[in-house]
């Protein structure tokens, strides 16, 4: 049997974020079921009402029972308050691609559709969630599916029945980020996604020995890769968010010569963009992050990764936010910390500058009194 690691992510996904008590990987209707008279009448009027509609014609080429037969959905689940969720996904990646632009909008439409039938089959007096997933999907692809998927959600979507389209940013942060967030304490060994991702944490951040160092090699130079936490030493849902943000982070690749200083320069004008937006907003968690932060580092010379995650237990999805502003990549908050878990420090490129700010903010709030 196939092992699908986008397929395990999303049974991990129902399980642990959508509390479903139930999931199976590759479901599919059997020819031995005999499902009630009236729910199959329902699923035929819907059946020809996509295809009376002018912009699904082309979604199916067969006749309803073929394509009830036809029906396989990679991941079904059964939430606790009845909700059945049918997800299919797909993961390339240089993005989806079932042939010309048309043809992917299509299979993309056909999945949800056909899931659409099956539930109504299969699963009849119970809420519907129907969910098509991509990590990656070209801009235009995107478009082009995006621009289906509204006609399709206005015009059979209910009050028993969603479709969800998740890709790219979406998908990143409603189903990869909120499972980790979820699965810090399971130690299920059936879970492949689960298993695997606490195998890469287990040695995530560790290095070969070299010996110690030359005189001349402790001198730090102001973006190294010992700048990111190590993973080994986090809490575990640091070890997860902080492996999330650098599995595409192209650190190791750019750092030196050229492309290294023009990666640097562009962080650090991204931190000067919004670091000042997040203290004129202080109610953000990017706002609230820093801070805590601040705040802890003006009673102490040394503030550590414990500290910060203790003193920050009301702000929502810490761990992820956190390892945003700490890691160096091109879709993250901003990068502000540096340093290790036991001594946690402001980036040196951007210091005095949020420092400033920071001066700033504090006159600002304390003038209001």
């Amino acid at each position: 049997m196939k092992i699908d690691i986008a397929e395990s992510l999303i049974y991990s996904y129902l399980r642990h974020v959508k509390n479903c008590y139930i999931a199976q990987i590759n479901w599919k209707p059997s020819g031995n079921w005999n499902p009630d008279e009236e729910s199959l009448v329902r699923a035929k009027k819907e059946f020809d009402r996509i295809q009376r509609h002018p912009a699904f014609t082309e979604i199916f080429k067969t006749g309803f029972d073929p394509t009830l037969k036809q029906t396989e959905i990679d991941v079904l689940g059964i939430g606790s308050d009845n909700t059945v969720y049918a997800v299919n996904v797909n993961f390339h990646e240089f993005g989806i691609n079932f042939g010309a632009k048309t043809d992917t909008r299509n299979r993309v439409i056909k999945n949800l559709l056909r899931s659409h039938l099956a539930l109504n089959v299969y699963f009849p007096g119970r809420k519907h969630v129907m969910m098509f997933c991509s990590p990656k999907v070209s801009p235009y692809t995107e478009e082009v599916i995006s621009d289906y998927f509204k006609i399709l959600d206005a015009d059979f979507s209910s009050e028993h029945a969603w479709f969800l389209y998740l890709s790219n940013e979406n998908f990143r942060d409603k189903v990869l980020m909120e499972t980790l967030d979820c699965i810090q304490d399971e130690f299920d060994t059936s879970e492949l996604f689960l298993r695997s991702f606490k195998l890469l944490t287990a040695y995530a951040g560790e290095g070969p020995d070299d010996g110690p160092l030359k005189d001349e090699e402790k001198q730090e130079p102001a973006v190294t890769q010992q700048e990111l936490i190590p993973v080994a030493e986090m809490p575990l849902q640091e070890k997860q968010e902080s492996l999330s943000e650098t599995a595409d982070n192209p650190v190791n690749e750019t750092q030196n010569g050229k492309a290294g200083e023009e990666k640097i320069a562009v962080e650090i004008n991204k931190v000067q963009n919004r670091v000042p937006k997040w203290f004129q907003h202080p109610n953000q968690t990017n706002s609230k992050i820093l801070i805590t932060f601040m705040e802890l580092l003006e009673k102490s010379e040394v503030v550590t990764l414990e500290q910060l995650t203790e003193a920050s237990k009301g702000i929502p999805k810490f761990s992820g936010n956190y390892a945003q502003m700490i890691n160096l990549a091109d879709k993250n908050h901003g990068k502000v910390f540096s340093g290790t878990s036991e001594n946690l420090t402001l980036w040196e490129p951007v210091k005095d500058f949020i420092i400033q700010q920071y001066i700033e903010f504090k006159k600002s709030y304390y003038s209001k009194f």
